[in-house]
């Protein structure tokens, strides 16, 4: 059996661009992504602004190949810090709509939200195994 190829450039450059475009997402509309922070977190300003600050520096990270090794684990572990919230999600069957004030806002209970809520669930798992792919150099 001959030994996997090295992933390619190409899928580095998709990983990274996909966790940059959410980082930035992440300033752009803060409020959609703090009402999904469970609410047994103390601040969702922070985990809100720290999850974005990393998913752009790691996003950035994953294209020179020098730097990829590192940014891989970082999104890795940042991937792990961020499952919580869709567990909570979907234990808690949370949606995010807009409030009357017109910024995003969280609710719960909401049965309908079940199945994307759950699907949410293998797909971390999927973006886990395309990014674990580049933790070792080419």
């Amino acid at each position: 059996m001959s030994p996997t190829p090295p992933p390619s450039d190409l899928s580095a450059y998709a990983v990274g661009a996909f966790f940059t475009g959410a980082g930035v997402m992440h300033f752009a509309r803060p409020d959609f992504f703090e009402a999904i922070v469970p609410r047994w977190f103390p601040s969702p300003r922070f985990a809100n602004q720290a999850s974005g600050a990393a998913e752009i520096v790691f996003g950035l990270g994953m294209v020179p190949r020098r730097t990829r090794p590192l940014a891989a684990r970082g999104l890795l572990l940042l991937t792990a810090a961020v499952y919580p919230a869709n567990i909570d999600m979907a234990i808690n069957d949370v949606i995010v709509k807009p409030g009357e004030d017109g910024r995003m806002e969280r609710v719960e209970g909401v049965k309908a939200a079940r199945p994307v809520n759950l699907l949410r669930l293998p797909l971390q798992f999927v973006m886990a195994w395309a990014i674990r792919r580049h933790l070792r150099p080419r």
